[in-house]
């Protein structure tokens, strides 16, 4: 805060006027993070996320008077200077953004030396088939593949920690994924056969990224690979626990309010967090 708008509020409403501009800031990097423009948002509305009655009839007019908010013509309420004050929330969707893409230009680029690897054994093969100077008729073949990982084996540890690189590169990484880790990852691959399937584990991580919360996005915490794989927290995350972005939209209660994660959630997420740093797999 600048010195003099916060010396400002506390004058005219105490620490609870401090509080209450928090709670604003804290309300527009969730909903309004690219513009800080509260499209839809009332003077009622703004007393209610801000925690402040109804009865403090000049707590608007004193938010702009002190700088924190202004109106434009159309009577849209917006945050002055939002973009330069707050240029990591504001530029979140820039950064999701470049992920994605710079996670779909590390899948392409597996995906085409993949073929290209495939391509050049197809070829040994038929040059193998072409310059062979035996006159044996037997029909040789090269031994199957061995499975990638199933109920009975070992699952591709190295791979899914891979895909969580390249579809969540803005969550914390790891050069190696922990013993913990392998051992959450390994107990979570066979717990069903559709899990056995490394697209599945690229689904739910895209799953993930649709998450504000657990993208961090508002907010100091982030989900990690560590956390994402610990039974109980991809339960909650499976079981849709945690909203998308499209389920906020819909859930919208009122002209502008969306419903937001209450502090009882956000202890129990702090409390998950714990508990995939401690429990077993």
């Amino acid at each position: 805060m600048r010195d003099m708008r916060s010396l400002r509020m506390l004058n005219l409403h105490g620490p609870a006027g401090i509080c209450a501009v928090l709670y604003l800031w804290d309300y527009v990097a969730e909903h309004f993070p690219d513009t800080g423009r509260l499209d839809k948002i009332s003077s009622e509305d703004i007393h209610l996320f801000c925690n402040v009655s109804q009865e403090s009839v000049s707590f608007v007019k004193d938010l702009i008077r002190c700088g924190f908010l202004a109106q434009d013509e159309d009577g849209t309420y917006f945050l002055p200077d939002w973009r330069e004050e707050q240029p990591y929330v504001a530029r979140a969707e820039e950064r999701r953004e470049a992920g994605r893409a710079a996670a779909q230009k590390r899948w392409d680029a597996k995906a085409h030396k993949g073929k290209d690897k495939k391509d050049a054994e197809g070829n040994g093969s038929a040059m193998g088939t072409q310059c062979s100077n035996t006159n044996s008729n037997t029909n040789l073949k090269s031994p199957p593949t061995p499975p990638r990982g199933g109920r009975e084996g070992n699952a591709p540890v190295n791979e899914i920690a891979s895909i969580y690189a390249d579809v969540l590169p803005e969550l914390p990484q790891r050069e190696e994924p922990t013993e913990k880790m392998r051992r959450d990852i390994e107990a979570r691959w066979k717990a069903g056969p559709e899990r056995q399937d490394l697209e599945w584990w690229r689904g739910y991580f895209a799953k993930v990224r649709e998450c504000p919360f657990l993208m961090g996005e508002g907010g100091t915490w982030r989900a990690s690979l560590g956390w994402l794989v610990n039974r109980g927290c991809m339960d909650k995350v499976l079981g849709g626990e945690y909203p998308t972005r499209a389920e906020m939209d819909e859930k919208r209660e009122g002209p502008g309010v969306v419903r937001a994660m209450s502090d009882e959630e956000f202890e129990r997420m702090r409390a998950d967090e714990a508990a995939a740093a401690t429990a077993p797999g």
